[in-house]
């Protein structure tokens, strides 16, 4: 390169436009932020600012919806044409024409300049190159349109459910920057009909930060509600959604079947546990399918809370009772076991036998004291029979 070259060349970087800066590895890189720029880039056959501190053919970024234009400078002794391809089938004479691809015209050797007029980029984010027609081998470069400044919106959880009638729950609602946000976003909750929403704080400066979605119903149902953030670069929505249910409990037994003997006891658990955060104290009772058995709960009021089941033991006693000892009649039974809570019951069964468990009944008492008697009488019988017949052979 002459001495001349040299001075021109230390003189042009001298005036490189305030509106591009050096970037990484000296690449030329647009402002993020910039809404309009312009972009000098100098033409020689082994690259566009080849002789430039940016090095040769510098990656240009700019944000969709950027207004950016070129100047261009030739730097050698030989035409250059700029093209920028934004249709992505390279370095083809695309310009003048009514597809995307932009173009300088004819750039006159020795100093001749050229030129983009400015344009809005609305390309979708993503890469594309930009070439001298003439010399697309060496002088092509990347051109990166990433997209505009933005926020993101989020819930945790976004399903609140069960929520009791009444109470309150929340969801933490989440604002992030994308692609260098920092505006201000606000917050504003729209609930479905018969659910009570709000949300604290309802903006968040600087594109990054959280709120709290509380929500409340007094009506049993399903529900959602709609976050909407609004910032400079529009509307995101999050949506979530609220089941409401009363506070309940169940019962359930440890086995659904008890075999008893006669005269002998046995015992079953039954399990209460909280539904929807259900605390408070459930009553034990029983009916039988027919009298008999005798039914006891130890303990016979419970406490239930949503911090655990709790137990009660059911036992069944098979013994005689009362002033006369009446024995249980052996069979089946149906034992019906219900817990109480104010409004509340819920019930389970229990198939209940009363003797031996492998179905073969014993006989009742009565029948028993029955077949001994009347064996007994046929045991005195039969002796007189026979004492009888031993005195007329002694006659």
């Amino acid at each position: 390169m002459s001495r001349a070259r040299l001075i021109i060349a230390l003189l042009i970087v001298l005036i490189v436009p305030p509106s591009v800066h050096i970037g990484p590895f000296f690449g030329i890189v647009h402002e993020a932020q910039a809404a309009t720029t312009s972009i000098k880039l100098y033409a020689f056959y082994y690259g566009w600012n080849l002789t430039k501190p940016s090095r040769a053919n510098p990656t240009i970024t700019v944000t969709q919806g950027d207004t950016i234009s070129f100047n261009l400078i030739n730097n050698d002794t030989i035409a250059h044409l700029f093209l920028l391809d934004f249709d992505a089938n390279g370095a083809m004479a695309d310009c003048p024409g009514p597809g995307p691809d932009k173009c300088s015209g004819n750039i006159s050797p020795a100093g001749g300049t050229g030129s983009v007029v400015p344009f809005t980029v609305t390309a979708n984010p993503g890469e594309y190159w930009y070439y001298c027609l003439y010399h697309s081998a060496t002088m092509v470069g990347k051109f990166i349109v990433q997209s505009p400044p933005d926020f993101t919106i989020t819930a945790s959880p976004t399903t609140i459910r069960p929520l009791n009638t009444g109470a309150a729950g929340t969801s933490t609602i989440t604002v992030a920057p994308t692609y260098g946000f920092s505006g201000t976003v606000t917050l504003s909750a729209s609930p479905s009909s018969g659910l009570n929403a709000s949300i604290s704080p309802t903006s968040i400066s600087g594109g990054s930060g959280q709120a709290t979605l509380s929500v409340n119903s007094t009506t049993v149902g399903s529900y959602s509600v709609t976050v909407t953030g609004t910032g400079s670069s529009g509307t995101h929505p999050v949506i979530v959604t609220v089941t409401v249910a009363t506070p309940d409990f169940k019962i359930a037994l440890s086995s659904s079947t008890l075999t008893v003997a006669p005269g002998s006891s046995a015992s079953v658990m039954v399990t209460l546990t909280s539904l929807n955060g259900f605390s408070g104290t459930v009553s034990l009772t029983s009916t039988l399918s027919s009298v008999g058995p005798q039914v006891t709960f130890n303990p016979s009021s419970v406490a239930v809370s949503s911090g655990g089941p709790t137990s009660s033991t059911l036992s069944v006693s098979a013994a005689s009772s009362g002033a006369y000892s009446t024995p249980v009649s052996t069979g089946n039974y149906n034992v019906n076991v219900t817990g109480t809570s104010g409004s509340l019951d819920h019930s389970a069964t229990l198939a209940l036998t009363v003797g031996s468990s492998s179905g073969v009944v014993a006989l009742p008492s009565v029948a028993v004291i029955g077949v001994g008697i009347a064996a007994a009488i046929a045991v005195v019988a039969g002796t007189v029979y026979v004492l009888r017949g031993r005195s007329k052979n002694k006659t």
